[in-house]
């Protein structure tokens, strides 16, 4: 990610965002990033999986928007068909980040070579008022949103890898002409494990209320049926004619 730098109604006066850009940016991603408060509402749409950073460790959560690398099949013709659009793509192209005049506060960051910025086309951050537009005060109150639902994506994530709840997980893409593709570095949550908790570890997920969330992501996996038709109807060459899950062991390799 290049440098943020703290958006202001002075200095940015005359942005304006791109109509669709989220769209763009999205088209060549297989995988989108998650929030866990978001599970229950993506699980109708897509195969949710956690991933894991392999520099730092930490577990993420992601819908799998494709089944190749830079294929994102829920844009069609610039339009996203899904019935679910990620927290993520709703806040594009901006981000939190620590600000620089208040320790411990946070402040609204982009990076201005985005393209997602123009300075003749698409809707106005600020009114000629300096305040914020209503789509920017709208978008900065879901990242504010947003810090209070990573720490919750982090605990939920870190309580299910204590308790040995996550297992790896590949996923096998068999093609019509022999081929087959790998989607490695996902993990799921382990379902044999977790019917084998004891009551009082059952217990303790249900007071936090990871229950819900652990099974829509479970559920979610035969969204990969709906994938592959999606997938046939959308490219006239290479259809696929199954897709395996493979249980692993190995590190995350995403």
């Amino acid at each position: 990610m290049a440098e943020l730098i703290e958006l202001s109604n002075k200095t940015h006066s005359d942005l304006r965002l791109v109509e669709n850009c989220a769209l763009m940016e999205a088209k060549n991603q297989h995988v989108i990033g998650l929030k866990v408060s978001e599970v229950g509402m993506a699980a109708g749409s897509f195969p949710l999986f956690f991933t894991k950073n392999t520099q730092t460790g930490d577990w993420a959560i992601s819908a799998v928007a494709g089944l190749e690398l830079n294929t994102n099949l829920f844009i069609e013709n610039d339009y996203w068909d899904a019935t679910y659009l990620p927290t993520v793509m709703q806040t594009y192209p901006f981000y939190l980040m620590k600000s620089e005049r208040e320790e411990g506060s946070y402040t609204i960051g982009i990076d201005e070579e985005n393209t997602a910025f123009s300075k003749t086309e698409g809707k106005p951050l600020f009114e000629d008022s300096g305040k914020a537009s209503i789509m920017l005060s709208g978008i900065t109150t879901m990242l504010e949103e947003d810090i209070k639902n990573q720490i919750q994506t982090f605990q939920y994530a870190k309580e299910l890898d204590e308790l040995g709840l996550i297992k790896g997980m590949n996923v096998l893409v068999h093609y019509n002409d022999g081929n087959t593709n790998t989607l490695k570095g996902l993990y799921t949550p382990d379902e044999e494990k977790l019917q084998a908790l004891s009551v009082e570890d059952l217990d303790a997920l249900r007071q936090k209320g990871y229950l819900p969330a652990i099974y829509a992501m479970l559920i979610s996996i035969y969204q990969l049926n709906a994938m592959i038709l999606r997938n046939n109807r959308l490219d006239g060459t290479r259809k696929i004619k199954q897709v395996q899950l493979e249980a692993t062991k190995a590190k995350a390799s995403w």
